[in-house]
């Protein structure tokens, strides 16, 4: 399958994707700005599930918003998405 993405730099949207490591299965996402408001959102989807540590790269809004206990930063943890 091949996909396609058009943006308008004046309009972008973003689509934030929480992806299970084990499966590679999506497990929430959402669309909007590229905030900490957009990622509250798709934290408040995912943030009941038990033993989970959550690996991002080094985006601001996502030590803004992850508890420091169950946050990673790293490359090495975001290779599937």
């Amino acid at each position: 399958m091949k996909c396609g993405i058009l943006s308008k730099k004046s309009q972008k949207l973003w689509i934030i994707k929480a992806v299970d490591r084990s499966t590679r299965r999506i497990v929430a996402w959402v669309t909007g700005n590229r905030d900490a408001e957009t990622f509250t959102r798709l934290y408040e989807k995912v943030k009941h599930l038990k033993n989970c540590t959550f690996y991002t790269d080094d985006w601001d809004a996502f030590s803004k918003v992850l508890p420091k206990n169950r946050h990673n930063i790293g490359k090495s943890g975001t290779v599937c998405i």
